[in-house]
């Protein structure tokens, strides 16, 4: 199937899906060009389960043989936050991660090991939405909460029981 965007066809790999369409609807409001690179960017995006990085988004598209410059990557992952198709998330460690799931949701980030966890909480969703602002109208919000991860915690533990059960065979030996 193919996608017709201003003048240019784009088929190469590339579905006539719903955010196609979005951003074709999108590039044309705004009067931005429709490139088969900015196409690629977003399938390849969701090609991509969870949070990625740019460098792991460039890495996807040299796998699926599609020559993207990263300057474009970068410039096609503004345009697609700009129309909605991708959120931006900069987290503590100051890398920037793009998602494409849809709708509002929060993020559990473990400090140690870096895993991101996406969850939906209804209650906060609607008290959040129920919030009003003077002279300021939030279109989505995200929420991220940092501690440890179970799997984290269980090596903690483990190893605080391996350390605890070495002091005590050293506690042994000085006697």
């Amino acid at each position: 199937m193919q996608i017709k965007c201003c003048r240019v066809m784009i088929s190469d790999h590339i579905k006539d899906t719903p955010s196609a369409q979005i951003l074709s609807e999108y590039l044309r409001r705004m009067h931005r060009r429709c490139t088969p690179e900015r196409y690629m960017v977003l399938a390849s995006a969701e090609s991509l389960a969870g949070h990625f990085t740019v460098e792991e988004l460039c890495e996807r598209l040299s796998a699926d043989n599609r020559r993207v410059a990263t300057a474009t990557v970068y410039s096609s992952l503004q345009l697609l936050a700009e129309c909605g198709l991708v959120r931006r998330l900069r987290l503590d460690d100051g890398v920037m991660r793009y998602e494409v799931e849809p709708g509002n949701h929060h993020h559990l980030i473990c400090t140690r090991c870096g895993k991101i966890k996406d969850v939906r909480d209804s209650s906060l969703d609607d008290y959040l939405r129920g919030r009003r602002y003077s002279a300021f109208t939030p279109s989505q919000f995200s929420l991220s909460v940092y501690g440890i991860c179970s799997a984290c915690m269980r090596k903690a533990r483990k190893s605080d029981k391996s350390k605890q059960q070495q002091s005590k065979k050293n506690t042994r030996i000085k006697k």
